[in-house]
């Protein structure tokens, strides 16, 4: 059948189709996921194991779909909305054009992702998801150290993310921006993690709330546990770009605490291809560094770090840092000591 054909009937812009083939005691499953309104295809993917495990790799297949289209549709949906006219943006398309802004990760960018999102709770006040993602700005520009006025957008940043959880209890990006925000602005890990895990109840296979999850186990000192969400995350979804964000600090931090100080810089440096600026992978690969022995190339990086914020010293780094169990922070402050970064 046409898809576009499909997508008129259904009424749905996005379809996902698929197949099974068997040959002898192998089957191979195949899905591909089409944009409805031009026939392109987003996404493609296939899977082949034995007749004796196939519902093993069902779910397995099953996995990788959700886990996949997920950030590809949102990547899709901004895409289509760079040629609506602005005069014509409705919450949705203002939300969407948040995401993207949000996605560029500026201290400027973040700041008018916030604008957006202001106007769209103009247009629905109860617009959780809105809601959630301003609460996720608040997060990263306290993790970025770009505050104007910590206090109170720490105290924004908390109301719009009990809101969200009030008016999307049953929307699982909600629940994961909340449970970010939460973490970061609040520092109550333990709330954090109860929020995240609801958030997989309702989708289990969502990479991005995985990578949220791990990174909160790790930070209440359960490294071992938090890599091994980590790495599913990853497995499920390794080029979404946002999973990917999160999951490297996070990866790089368990493999920190386990003193896998190799894997730790692998794992720090991709952060840091995905973004330059960003300054926890930096203060983080900066006493990894240190760890191996390398103390004139982890003084170069707190230098770096310094020159995107110039103000940053360790207590400052705690101030916003208390959700990191004590034990853990005390070994990750020593080493920042020796790089050089002030008291």
């Amino acid at each position: 059948m046409d898809v576009r054909q499909v997508g008129r009937g259904l009424g749905v812009r996005y379809v996902l189709e698929g197949s099974v083939r068997r040959g002898g005691d192998r089957v191979r499953f195949t899905g591909q996921l089409i944009d409805a309104t031009n026939g392109l295809h987003i996404w493609a993917d296939r899977f082949e194991g034995h007749m004796g495990d196939v519902f093993g790799l069902q779910d397995q297949f099953t996995e990788s779909v959700v886990g996949a289209i997920e950030p590809k549709l949102q990547l899709a949906e901004i895409e289509r909305l760079k040629h609506k006219p602005a005069t014509n943006l409705d919450a949705y398309d203002l939300l969407l054009r948040a995401q993207q802004l949000e996605h560029q990760f500026t201290e400027e960018s973040i700041a008018a992702a916030l604008r957006h999102l202001d106007q769209a709770l103009l247009i629905d006040p109860t617009y959780a998801p809105a809601m959630a993602l301003a609460a996720f700005c608040y997060a990263e520009l306290w993790d970025q150290g770009w505050t104007k006025d910590p206090e109170r957008e720490a105290k924004d940043g908390l109301r719009l993310a009990s809101r969200a959880i009030e008016f999307g209890k049953d929307d699982g990006n909600v629940l994961w921006m909340a449970a970010f925000a939460i973490l970061r602005l609040q520092m109550d890990a333990h709330r954090a993690r109860e929020l995240a895990y609801r958030s997989l109840e309702l989708n289990p296979n969502s990479a991005i709330a995985l990578s949220v999850a791990g990174r909160i186990v790790v930070t209440l000192g359960n490294a071992s546990k938090g890599l091994e969400v980590l790495l599913r995350a990853e497995r499920l979804c390794p080029r979404d770009p946002k999973a990917q964000f999160i999951l490297a600090g996070g990866t790089a931090f368990a493999y920190f605490a386990q003193g896998r100080f190799d894997d730790a810089v692998s794992a720090v440096k991709r952060a840091l291809i995905l973004n330059p600026r960003y300054t926890l992978a930096l203060h983080m690969l900066a006493a990894c560094l240190v760890k191996q022995g390398r103390l004139g190339d982890a003084a170069e990086v707190v230098r770096e770090n310094l020159s995107i914020e110039p103000h940053l010293t360790l207590m400052k780094l705690r101030a916003r840092s208390m959700q990191i169990e004590e034990t853990l922070w005390n070994d990750y402050a020593a080493a920042l000591r020796l790089a050089g970064l002030p008291e």
